[in-house]
C-alpha cells in the first residue's frame, strides 16, 4: 500500500473539482486541476497569468497503520463475514499557481469540509477518504520564473485514508454448547 489505488486518486480529484466548482469531465477541470509531476525538472511550466492546481498524495513516512477494526456483517444469517479496515496517514500537498493562487488555496481548503450531495467531503469520505478538520492557512510564495516572479500558494491537508481488507467467513453459534456438571456425592 504504498501509493494510493486510481479510485483514491479519482476521488480526489473529483473532490477539487467539486470545490473549485467545475465539472470534472470538461476540458477546464483537466486544464486548471493536474496531478503533480515525478520529475520536476521535466514539468511543463504554464503561463503566469493561469491558474493552475498541482497535487498530490504522499503517506506519512513516520505512520503506521492504526489498529484494524472488524465489523461484523450479516448477523443472523448463521454466517458472519469480518470486514478489515485498516487506516494510513496522508498528506494531500496542494500547490496554486496563477494570478488566483491565494483565492484558490483558500477555497479549497475550506470546500473540503462541505458534506452533502456533490459536495468534496461526501466525495472523499464515500471512497474512504477523511481529512482532518482545520488544515493550517495556505503559504504564500513567489516562485522565480525566468526574470520574473509567478504567485504561488501551498496548501497541506492531513487525510486518513481507509483500506477495506476481506477477511474469512466465521461460524455463528445457533446454540450453546451443552455443559454437562458432575454433581460431588
Amino acid at each position: 500500500m504504498n501509493f494510493p489505488s486510481k479510485k483514491i486518486q479519482n476521488a480526489v480529484f473529483d473532490a477539487l473539482c467539486a470545490c473549485m466548482g467545475v465539472n470534472k469531465h470538461s476540458r477546464e477541470a483537466a486544464a486548471l486541476i493536474r496531478e503533480a509531476y515525478a520529475e520536476r525538472e521535466n514539468a511543463p511550466r504554464p503561463p503566469r497569468d493561469r491558474n493552475v492546481i498541482y497535487w498530490t498524495l504522499l503517506q506519512d513516512p513516520a505512520s503506521d497503520p492504526v489498529p484494524c477494526a472488524y465489523t461484523p456483517e450479516g448477523a443472523g444469517t448463521g454466517r458472519n463475514t469480518t470486514v478489515v479496515y485498516t487506516t494510513l496517514k496522508y498528506q494531500l500537498m496542494i500547490v496554486c499557481y496563477g494570478p488566483a493562487s491565494e483565492e484558490y488555496a483558500l477555497r479549497i481548503r475550506s470546500g473540503l469540509f462541505l458534506d452533502g450531495a456533490g459536495f468534496p467531503r461526501r466525495i472523499l469520505r464515500e471512497a474512504g477518504i477523511y481529512p482532518v478538520p482545520d488544515p493550517p492557512q495556505p503559504a504564500l510564495l513567489h516562485e522565480e520564473d525566468g526574470f520574473l516572479w509567478r504567485k504561488r500558494a501551498d496548501l497541506a491537508v492531513s487525510l486518513r485514508i481507509r483500506y477495506e481488507q476481506p477477511g474469512g467467513e466465521s461460524g455463528s453459534i445457533h446454540s450453546p454448547p451443552a455443559v454437562i456438571l458432575r454433581r460431588p456425592f
